[in-house]
């Protein structure tokens, strides 16, 4: 029967044992919040407030894990690119890198990340089979108010991605706005409820600390009924335990308290656990992501929400501490997606990043492309039968002259995994022979930047969101 090969790095008793201390940290230690709105209705359903602490009881925990749905679908703004949670396939899904700064172009300029780059980035994921969903970067474009920057990039988004979007806020008042953007492009509330092609982040300040931007997006989406995938980004040293297994319980407890705030205010709501763990260098005082035991401390993570809670989780799925695409790339970034592969992770994330989630290069994101190919087709496994062991000739023994000509290998050839950019043995033109990995990647993107990117909205559509985003901008900067 086909299977797959899959890493557990917890025992069963280890499970039990990291979920309960989870449990623990949040009703015996509790989070700071100071969001009125929020602190409300979490009294209401059970939980415990004195002034800007809670505390959440276990019965109140269960009852909002008991909420949370094993199956969802997210929905994209082309519904060819829809994912249905599990995977149906028994697959990953995959998603851009978020929040970054900088963007390195096709010909290796650095620079902030501007609304074209946005809108050149969006274009080759559109195009990229392996990348299932983009999250919104750091923009920062001079020829807009730099308060309403995260509306203005949700704008081209909305214009240009046919995958789902996760969007980051960068402030509290721009929360509302862009909901309300969504909900317009979506063709009203109801309509974005009941398909969600966005979902939302929000963010701990580790440890249990969650400030008011963060708290209103989680209050506003589970008001609106939007979904949201709850982040933590605990550094190990820095604000959290140094080790792997211990950075992996903040993380998780930051994300298992904001699931258990969302349920309890829209029970049902569909979230993705998103623990993302880096490590504070001892030496150099860096922040890193690749270390060794921070890659355990994520596989932690995913076997804890997926194995013990049947919660969908994601974490780095790709990425590098390098600054170049160099060798430390390229090893540091296939080891994390293979590892992560084997996981029980449902969304393998930071695609096309580097420099610790500081960069984002097309390039890399098109190479990133095939290597989660790859692995996609290690995680399925192989079966094993009479049929796929090509027995019944083997039995006979008229293999004399080999199998090129056996009616197996025709059926079964074409369904080897073959890298599109990959050069497999000499190939006959010898300049294509000279061409590195790096070379057929900037062929692709040439290829897949020549035309220029459909608007996935209407103008009547595109006319209300640019009036909401003009009016988000006056309302934030005062211009």
């Amino acid at each position: 029967m086909k299977g797959r090969i899959k890493y557990d790095v917890l025992t069963p008793d280890e499970t039990s044992l990291f979920a309960d201390r989870m449990e623990r940290l949040l009703s015996e230690r509790g989070i700071d919040l100071s969001h009125e709105e929020l602190k409300k209705e979490l009294a209401k359903n059970g939980c415990i407030v004195e002034g800007n602490h809670v505390w959440f009881p276990r019965e109140v925990i269960k009852k909002a894990l008991d909420s949370v749905p094993a199956e969802f679908t997210l929905y994209a703004p082309d519904e060819a690119n829809n994912m249905t949670f599990p995977h149906p396939e028994g697959s990953f899904y995959t998603r851009t890198n978020t929040g970054a700064p900088f963007y390195q172009n096709a010909d290796g300029d650095k620079h902030l990340v501007t609304l074209a780059d946005v809108k050149e980035y969006f274009t080759i994921a559109n195009a990229l089979k392996n990348i299932n969903y983009v999250a919104l970067p750091s923009a920062c474009d001079p020829a807009v108010p730099e308060e309403a920057i995260d509306v203005f990039t949700l704008e081209q988004a909305l214009h240009t991605s046919a995958k789902h979007i996760w969007i980051q806020p960068y402030e509290q008042a721009n929360v509302k706005f862009l909901i309300e953007m969504c909900q317009t492009a979506a063709g009203g509330a109801d309509n974005l409820r009941e398909k969600p092609f966005v979902s939302f982040i929000s963010c701990s300040v580790p440890v249990l600390q969650f400030k008011d931007m963060d708290a209103e997006i989680i209050y506003r989406c589970a008001k609106a009924g939007i979904p949201v995938q709850p982040c933590s980004l605990p550094t190990a040293g820095a604000n959290a335990p140094v080790t792997g297994q211990g950075v992996a319980l903040v993380a998780a407890a930051d994300v298992l308290a904001q699931i258990v705030m969302l349920e309890l205010l829209c029970p049902g709501l569909p979230v993705i656990a998103t623990t993302l763990l880096f490590s504070l260098d001892m030496i150099t005082t860096q922040t890193m992501q690749s270390q060794t035991e921070i890659t355990m401390g994520r596989l932690i993570c995913m076997q804890v929400f997926e194995q013990h809670y049947n919660i969908r989780c994601h974490s780095y799925g790709t990425g590098t501490d390098s600054d170049k695409m160099d060798g430390q790339n390229m090893i540091e970034r296939t080891s994390l997606i293979q590892a992560m592969a084997m996981s029980d992770a449902s969304v393998l994330g930071g695609a096309g990043q580097l420099d610790t989630a500081k960069t984002i290069s097309p390039i890399q994101l098109i190479i990133d492309n095939e290597i989660f190919e790859t692995s996609r087709r290690l995680r399925t496994g192989l079966e094993v039968s009479d049929e796929t062991l090509n027995f019944a000739e083997l039995l006979a023994g008229n293999d004399a002259d080999g199998y090129l000509r056996s009616k197996h290998t025709r059926k079964h050839c074409r369904k080897m995994h073959r890298p599109k950019l990959f050069l497999t043995g000499t190939a006959d033109d010898p300049e294509e022979a000279k061409e590195t990995l790096l070379d057929r990647a900037m062929k692709e993107y040439r290829k897949l930047t020549a035309e220029e990117a459909a608007s996935q909205l209407d103008a009547e559509k595109a006319a209300l969101i640019h009036a909401i985003t003009l009016r988000a901008a006056e309302e934030l900067s005062g211009k």
